[in-house]
C-alpha cells in the first residue's frame, strides 16, 4: 500500500477531495477531525512524513503543551481511532463512488492515497478487522489494577494507592465473571513497557482500572478510571473526596471499593463499549 501521492494525483486533486469528505456529518461537526486529517495529509504531500508521530501531532493538532507525554496520555491515539472510522463510514456510504480514497493505516498516523480498485482490497480488510473486533467484545472481561502516578507520589499516598489497589484487585477476584491480574505482577511489570497495548497483550488483560489519588494532611482525592485496553478508551471515571482519619480509613477505602466493584460486576463486555464517561 502506497505512503504517498501515485502520479495519477496531484496535491489539487487531494485537497479538493478532503473538500468533500469534510461535508460528511462525522467530520462537519468535528473540528479536531477535520485538523487532524489536514494536518496529516499536508505533512504527507509535502514529503514531512517522517514527522507524523504521536507528540507531534499532539503539540500541532490538539494544541497540548510541551511536556505532553504520548506514555501517559492516549488522546491522540483515541482520535486517530475516531478518524479511521469517519474514513471508513464516509467512503461506504456518500464516498463510495469517489476516484481518489484517502486512508490512514491502522496504528500508524501517515495516510495513505488510493484508488477505487485499490479500496476495494482494503474494504476486505475492514471487513476482517470488523470481525475480529466483535470477538474481541464478545471475549471474557479481564481486570489489571495500577496505581497512576506511583513513583512521583509521597509516601503516604504510595501506601494508601497500594493498599487501595490491593482491595481492589482481591474485590474483583470475588466476582464470578471477571478475571483479575495480580496486583503485584502487573505493578511490577509496567515499567517494562512504555505502551498500555504493549502490557495488556503480555499479562492478557482487556480493561485497566487505574488508580490515582492526591492525598494532604488527612484530605484525600482519589479519581478512578476505567479503561478498556483494546480501543485506548476510558469507559468510566469516578472522583472520590474523602475526609480520612485513622478511625475511618478502612470504611473510606471500602466504600470506594464497593462502587468500582458494583461498577464492573453491572456490565458484561458487550455492554461495557456503551457507556458514557
Amino acid at each position: 500500500m502506497p505512503t504517498a501521492a501515485p502520479a495519477w494525483l496531484n496535491s489539487r486533486a487531494i485537497e479538493q477531495q478532503l473538500e468533500r469528505i469534510f461535508l460528511h456529518p462525522d467530520f462537519s461537526s468535528s473540528e479536531i477531525l477535520k485538523r487532524f486529517l489536514t494536518f496529516v495529509v499536508q505533512e504527507t504531500l509535502t514529503g514531512n512524513a517522517n514527522c507524523l508521530k504521536e507528540y507531534t501531532i499532539a503539540l500541532k493538532v490538539l494544541q497540548k503543551p510541551v511536556n505532553f507525554n504520548p506514555q501517559k496520555n492516549c488522546i491522540v491515539r483515541i482520535h486517530a481511532g475516531r478518524l479511521r472510522r469517519a474514513l471508513y463510514h464516509y467512503y461506504n456510504v456518500p464516498g463510495a463512488d469517489d476516484e481518489i480514497i484517502i486512508g490512514m493505516p491502522k496504528g500508524k498516523y501517515v495516510p495513505v492515497f488510493m484508488d477505487r480498485q485499490q479500496w476495494l482490497e482494503e474494504s476486505l480488510l475492514n471487513k476482517s478487522y470488523e470481525v475480529n473486533k466483535t470477538h474481541a467484545e464478545t471475549e471474557p472481561l479481564t481486570f489489571a489494577i495500577l496505581p497512576f502516578n506511583y513513583h512521583a507520589a509521597n509516601e503516604p499516598t504510595r501506601t494508601f494507592l497500594d493498599d487501595l489497589c490491593q482491595q481492589i484487585s482481591s474485590a474483583l477476584s470475588q466476582v464470578k465473571s471477571i478475571s483479575v491480574i495480580s496486583y503485584q505482577v502487573a505493578k511490577s511489570m509496567a515499567d517494562s513497557y512504555s505502551d498500555l497495548k504493549e502490557l495488556s497483550t503480555a499479562l492478557r488483560f482487556n480493561h485497566l482500572i487505574s488508580v490515582g489519588a492526591q492525598y494532604q494532611q488527612n484530605r484525600s482525592r482519589v479519581n478512578i478510571q476505567i479503561i478498556d485496553c483494546r480501543y485506548y478508551r476510558q469507559i468510566w471515571s469516578r472522583v472520590f473526596d474523602c475526609t480520612i482519619t485513622d478511625s475511618n480509613l478502612f470504611e473510606v477505602q471500602d466504600g470506594i471499593c464497593q462502587v468500582i466493584t458494583n461498577q464492573a460486576s453491572n456490565f458484561s463486555c458487550t455492554n461495557f463499549k456503551n457507556q458514557t464517561v
